[in-house]
């Protein structure tokens, strides 16, 4: 997921030391693009907004200890909003059920509707890079990151030890950062 404009390593920094300013520019910036995560999540406006909020405070308190070696700060953001939607989604027992169209609601999640036109590109890569994944890992990666399955909940779906599981969705998302970065 490419970063928003100015979302930066810097911004994250300044956040980091306190900066208020810094944070409610970061929060302008990025919650367009975090906001579908917990929404594609949680299912429910009121919980992805409460996802959201968590989320919020969350990078607050830890923008520290992000590693921009490790990934962009969208990324890392992303993957908070993440986890919150996934423990809401838990708390709530309000597990979705998993469509046929997971790579469009994949593609739909990464592109948002305010940009969509302009990253076209952008999703055709990622759809490219998705099609060279084997069957089974691809879907354990969609229904992961699409649907917010744990890889407990993936390893009953598709009955499939959690060990393959984990080594489907690590390999596959190696394999997808690989592609997108080529």
């Amino acid at each position: 997921m490419p970063d928003a404009p100015f979302v930066t390593p810097e911004l994250l920094g300044r956040v980091a030391r306190g900066d208020r300013a810094a944070f409610a520019e970061l929060y302008r910036l990025a919650s367009p693009k975090l906001f579908p995560v917990a929404l594609r999540i949680t299912q429910r406006r009121d919980l992805a907004e409460e996802v959201l909020q968590e989320s919020f405070v969350a990078v607050w308190n830890q923008a520290a200890s992000y590693d921009p070696v490790k990934g962009s700060p969208l990324i890392w953001m992303t993957t908070i909003v993440r986890h919150r939607a996934i423990d809401q989604r838990r708390r709530r027992s309000n597990l979705a059920d998993a469509t046929a169209g997971s790579d469009e609601a994949l593609l739909a999640l990464v592109a948002g509707e305010s940009d969509r036109a302009d990253r076209g590109a952008e999703l055709a890569a990622l759809s490219r890079c998705l099609d060279q994944l084997e069957p089974q890992p691809r879907q354990a990666v969609l229904l992961a990151y699409v649907h917010g399955y744990t890889h407990e909940e993936l390893a009953g779906r598709l009955a499939t030890p959690i060990g393959t599981i984990k080594s489907w969705v690590r390999r596959s998302l190696e394999r997808l950062k690989r592609c997108l970065d080529g």
